[in-house]
């Protein structure tokens, strides 16, 4: 039978394999971190600032490098700047080796800003190394960059793009209001992958009076934004909103129609009915559209139009302009449009001076075609009308330093590039576009950077980007970030002890190493003291038969003295109840044989003399083994021998337990075969008597 081993035991050696293992273990660790103290890779989750302390920086301007998609285009920026040589080349090398981008610089410059196409292939983790060559000889790594939480560069099988959460239809009190009448609506977007949600967001010209707040600003992945204001002009107001991660086939789009009208009269209701949803269809192919409107007054004709940017009437495709108003369906044509994503308008136009106008907007529509040409790469949306995206810092960071830098992305409209000239960069409603610095990565985009010279101060700051590009569309945003404590540029990296500025890795090393040293002296002493303690419980155990079944008791027996024992034995053998004679043969349940008045009184002569030959007092050292009440049968004859040290004191048997009969011994056996032979005896002696 395998040997078990006590649950008492296992846990004590438990406890003094985890205490050599914490021992092992705690070098490898110190080991570890060290390594990743030495090893530039460590810094791929942080914002970098290009300057002396990191002279070569990658990233990726428009998407997350922590969620790439396999088979998608990116564009990956390098910044480098050097103060005591010239640059000559750069290269950019995979983990195997394999030269992913390699350029040379001629003219003798000294800082460089390039960006090159890259497309991950398999799904994982993508390393990525850079080189910088020095003209004079050497080199410098590059390190990674990126505002997101991340550790060097991943790529997923699928990037999901940003979807609404929200629906015009939950605007307060409704998307249809009377003048005066406060309207309110939060749109809500989430990117399941954690991206960035960029959003550019525009209005009808005559709605300027209704304003955005912006309360999350999609750099964590969510979006909300609020819409609320009053409007004293009727008329009907039609805003849109785009979002996108930064591939452009991420794009998704919202728009909807505000109808304000006067408190005496109400503007046309148009609402979409086909297409109900998001459509699709190939360049040159047609699709059906129909639409119902309501109104007060009569509706003397209808409006169908189709456009990019539902918010800027100047760029609708007019489809009709003159639909009878029994007229509530149409079938649009799409060989002369462009491929990418529409909005169809319909209006309607009731019989007021002025007119009363109402507008729907229906779902998006893609026009594609396989062979149209895609951008050089997928991270570039293109929209109709100029964006600002990627602005830093944003409203959820908490921010210490005071020397923050501030940047954000600017994108020309389609077919568009951005006028230099109209670049305009305000911080705190003061003009610092000739100190900002601007990364070229094409002609329609531009990565604008702002590094303040002297410390700002602490509190809530408004960044503000405007630009116009060559179609004369121009855009404006803004947005809020907070500075809250005080900051020295290297107070991230460090701890202040007792005035003095030591390295956060120098300060976990020396702690671990402390907690080591605590270890190693408190260890033994706790080894020690588990075998102490399994040493006094062997003292006990050592005595038993280590040979014998788990089923053996292991528990200790109460020691008993004698003298508490014999008064009670005694007492249950002294003052036995009185019951009726019984013969030997009862004890059997053998039938009681038909006996003489004068064989009784022979019989129970004879008995009692044996009881009083074999019934005797019970030694001190005796114990009552009997599980039922003592009565008068045959008393065994006890051994002289026993000890006291194995006394096996039993639990009383309850009454209702009846025991099995002991087996007769041989002495008793004869005496009942001699009974049986003088009952047959006499039987036969005895004469026949004739009824």
């Amino acid at each position: 039978m395998p040997r078990r081993i006590a649950p008492k035991q296992y846990a004590q050696r438990s406890v003094i394999y985890l205490t050599f293992f914490l021992l092992l273990s705690i070098p490898l660790v110190l080991y570890g971190l060290a390594q990743e103290s030495l090893d530039t890779r460590n810094r791929a989750f942080e914002e970098l600032e290009l300057g002396i302390d990191h002279p070569c920086i990658i990233s990726l301007p428009n998407v997350n490098p922590y969620s790439l998609e396999v088979g998608k285009t990116v564009t990956v920026q390098v910044d480098a700047i050097l103060s005591d040589s010239i640059i000559s080349s750069l290269e950019i090398y995979s983990s195997s080796g394999e030269v992913i981008y390699q350029e040379s610089f001629e003219n003798s410059p000294i800082e460089i800003a390039t960006s090159f196409p890259f497309t991950p292939e398999v799904s994982g983790v993508v390393d990525m190394l850079g080189l910088v060559k020095k003209e004079q000889g050497g080199s410098i790594g590059c390190e990674i960059s990126s505002p997101y939480d991340i550790r060097g560069l991943r790529a997923v099988a699928n990037n999901s793009s940003p979807e609404f959460t929200s629906k015009p239809a939950q605007s307060q009190p409704s998307q249809n209001i009377k003048t005066s009448q406060e309207y309110e609506y939060t749109l809500t977007a989430v990117d399941d992958d954690g991206d960035r949600i960029n959003y550019s967001y525009s209005f009808t010209p005559r709605a300027d009076w209704l304003k955005p707040v912006i309360i999350d600003d999609g750099s964590n992945g969510k979006l909300t934004i609020k819409f609320r204001c009053t409007s004293e002009k009727a008329a009907s107001y039609l805003a849109n909103v785009f979002i996108h991660d930064g591939y452009s086939t991420n794009l998704r789009s919202q728009s909807w129609v505000i109808s304000v009208s006067p408190e005496e009269n109400d503007n046309p209701r148009v609402k979409i009915i086909q297409p109900s949803d998001s459509l699709r269809v190939d360049k040159g192919d047609t699709f059906r559209s129909s639409w119902e409107a309501t109104d007060l007054n009569d509706i003397i004709r209808y409006e169908l139009y189709i456009t990019n940017n539902p918010a800027n009437e100047e760029v609708w495709k007019t489809i009709s302009k003159d639909l009878d108003y029994q007229t509530n369906s149409y079938t649009v044509e799409t060989s002369n449009l462009d491929s990418g994503t529409y909005k169809l308008i319909a209006k309607a136009i009731d019989n007021q001076q002025p007119p009363g106008i109402g507008i729907g907007v229906s779902p998006e529509i893609v026009i594609s075609k396989s062979s149209d040409e895609k951008p050089g790469t997928d991270d570039v949306v293109i929209l109709e009308q100029p964006q600002v995206v990627n602005m830093g810092p944003t409203s959820t960071e908490e921010i210490a330093n005071k020397r923050v830098t501030i940047k954000a992305s600017i994108i020309a409209g389609k077919g568009s590039t951005i006028d230099d000239k109209t670049i305009l960069f305000k911080l705190d409603d003061k003009d610092i576009s000739n100190d900002i610095k601007i990364n070229k990565i094409s002609e329609s985009e531009y990565n604008l950077i702002y590094q303040p010279e002297e410390d700002l101060e602490e509190g809530v700051h408004k960044a503000e980007v405007s630009f116009k590009d060559s179609s004369g569309l121009d855009v404006t945003k803004s947005w809020n970030f907070t500075i809250k404590g005080e900051y020295s540029e290297k107070d991230a990296e460090t701890y202040d002890i007792f005035g003095y500025k030591i390295a956060k890795n120098i300060v976990l090393i020396v702690g671990i190493g402390l907690l080591t040293v605590i270890l190693a002296l408190v260890a033994p002493f706790i080894i020690f003291t588990i075998w102490k303690d399994n040493g006094k419980d062997d003292e006990f155990y050592g005595s038993q038969n280590s040979k014998l079944p788990p089923s053996t008791p292991s528990d200790r027996t109460p020691y008993i003295e004698t003298s508490q024992i014999e008064p009670k034995i005694r007492e249950k053998v002294e003052n036995k109840p009185e019951k009726e004679d019984e013969d030997v043969w009862d004890n059997y349940s053998v039938a009681k044989p038909v006996l003489t008045e004068e064989q009784k009184e022979n019989d129970l002569k004879e008995l009692k003399e044996e009881e009083e030959t074999t019934l005797r007092p019970l030694a001190a050292t005796e114990t009552l083994t009997t599980n039922e009440p003592i009565k008068e049968e045959v008393v065994q004859p006890q051994n002289e021998n026993v000890q006291i040290e194995n006394v096996d004191i039993q639990p009383p048997v309850p009454e209702n337990i009846i025991p099995e009969p002991e087996i007769p011994e041989a002495e008793d056996l004869e005496k009942i075969f001699q009974q049986i032979q003088q009952q047959t005896q006499e039987d036969t002696e005895k004469p026949v008597v004739n009824e």
